[in-house]
């Protein structure tokens, strides 16, 4: 049998089960919050590269990643 946990969770659970408090201080350097910014900007309006789209691809994958892993460290400390 399957398991129907994706990846993302599968990720999340590992680092939520680390050290929840950390996990959920975690934030992102003001330099990479700065860039992401600054390319969700040209995308409105310029367009980006496709290296640019793939940056702010893989910073919203993680971005998701790091959200679910914030909420499972919440729910560990609620145990």
């Amino acid at each position: 049998m399957t398991s129907n946990i994706s990846i993302y969770d599968e990720v999340a659970n590992f680092m939520a089960a680390m050290d929840p408090e950390k996990v959920i201080a975690f934030k992102p350097s003001q330099a990479n919050q700065e860039r992401l910014n600054f390319l969700l900007d040209k995308r409105k309006e310029s367009g980006l590269t496709l290296e640019e789209t793939s940056e702010v691809e893989h910073n919203l994958i993680i971005n998701r990643i790091v959200g679910l892993a914030k909420a499972r460290a919440m729910d560990i400390l609620k145990t």
